[in-house]
């Protein structure tokens, strides 16, 4: 059994987690960011200038992203309370993951034959509604699974394996040319990779507060003020959107910046150089970020650097006209992305009241990921088709940012 609802987390050092089973979930959740983030960065850009032209090619990629992002602002908390659900009846949310993927690997079938912007725009939301059903289940897995005194080591991982996708996901659209071959791909590798936490779920199920000896009622119950957020917790959401924010702004019209401004020849292989190195910077500095800070019992400091460094590497990039300056804003946007992404998920699940609402309050969580994808377009596309272009709009990412390392003073109970 997974648990049972209306408990708090049993977080005895015999508890901890294994080095297979942190494998196994950092693949997941790298398959759902490669099947994110290779559509996001590459393929759908390519896509949308095939089926728009230059005139109409910016609106309609706002369009299909916003659109499956308003989706998955939906779809992650519905999915973490059916998953919460699920782990009550019957001990386990992985049929949250099997339908999820289901629905998911649809939509990138759909995406690989469609060539008009309803069809895309279908094919994106499937993609968003269905892979949103795993990604709500592997974070809810961390609370469920993973004591305080690892949280900083497995959270920093839960975020190396979002790079480590992101990087998959556009290595493998700029292996097919940007072509909608990619899709079929994705398809393939999404659901293998989440085959692993499913395996390793079996092999080493949660021990549950009645294996631990608590005294809790046979019939899993739940209150209404499980649901309600506290404070920290709050914060941490918001601390969590406004970054999110700085990095959908970055990315979802990097194509086009590089293509307008830079004016390279190969804009897509030019995305998959400057997403390399910024993510493996970043993969870098998560991993020893992480490890710090579960040694120091410190998670706000980590965060609040990371948004001030990402703000510096944003106004770099506002300025930047050539390659080099723009890989040199990379690494700057790496070291503030890792930081950042290693202490977030032990920020957020520190911020739970209890265990038995973790799918649903942490699928709440998640929509500060997606909303992200909504709001950069409602902000970027009226600067990048004025006077004032791009560098507006790295300009005002840099201010997000500052904006972000604010929240962290508030996060009092957060050490």
């Amino acid at each position: 059994m997974d648990g049972q609802l209306g408990t708090r987390a049993v977080t005895r050092r015999a508890d901890r987690v294994g080095p297979l089973w942190i494998l196994a979930l950092t693949l997941g959740v790298v398959a759902v960011f490669a099947s994110w983030f290779g559509p996001l960065q590459i393929l759908l850009p390519v896509q949308t200038d095939r089926i728009g032209g230059p005139g109409g090619r910016e609106a309609l990629l706002g369009l299909v992203v916003g659109t499956g992002a308003a989706v998955a602002l939906v779809a992650n908390p519905v999915w973490g309370l059916v998953s919460d659900r699920c782990r009550a009846r019957l001990g386990t949310r992985m049929p949250v993951v099997y339908a999820g993927t289901a629905i998911g690997v649809a939509g990138q079938l759909l995406l690989l034959t469609s060539d008009s912007g309803p069809a895309t725009v279908a094919g994106w939301v499937l993609v968003q509604l269905g892979f949103n059903g795993p990604f709500a289940v592997l974070a809810a897995l961390m609370a469920d699974r993973v004591p305080e005194q690892q949280r900083g080591v497995v959270g920093s991982l839960f975020g190396v394996g979002q790079i480590v996708g992101v990087i998959s996901g556009v290595a493998v659209a700029e292996s097919v040319g940007g072509g909608t071959t990619g899709y079929l791909v994705l398809a393939v590798l999404t659901p293998a990779l989440l085959s692993a936490i499913v395996v390793a779920g079996r092999a080493a199920p949660v021990v549950s507060p009645r294996s631990a000896g608590a005294d809790i009622d046979p019939r899993p119950r739940i209150a209404l003020a499980d649901f309600r957020p506290t404070r920290e917790y709050c914060w941490a959401w918001a601390l969590r959107f406004l970054m999110n924010l700085t990095n959908a702004i970055l990315l979802i019209y990097l194509f086009f910046f590089l293509d307008a401004v830079v004016g390279v020849p190969d804009p897509g292989n030019a995305v998959l150089m400057i997403t390399v190195v910024t993510l493996v910077l970043s993969a870098v500095c998560a991993a020893t970020a992480g490890t710090f800070s579960d040694r120091l019992h410190r998670r706000r400091e980590f965060a609040a650097a990371g948004a001030l460094i990402t703000a510096g590497g944003l106004t770099g990039l506002a300025a930047s006209t050539t390659m080099p300056a723009v890989l040199v804003a990379a690494a700057v946007l790496g070291v503030g992305w890792g930081l950042f992404i290693a202490v977030d998920m032990a920020i957020i699940t520190g911020s739970l009241a209890t265990s038995g609402t973790a799918g649903t309050l942490l699928g709440m969580a998640n929509i500060a990921t997606s909303l992200p994808q909504v709001v950069a377009p409602a902000i970027a596309v009226p600067l990048v088709t004025s006077a004032a272009g791009y560098p507006a709009l790295y300009g005002a990412g840099a201010g997000i940012a500052v904006a972000a390392a604010l929240c962290t003073l508030r996060l009092r109970g957060v050490r």
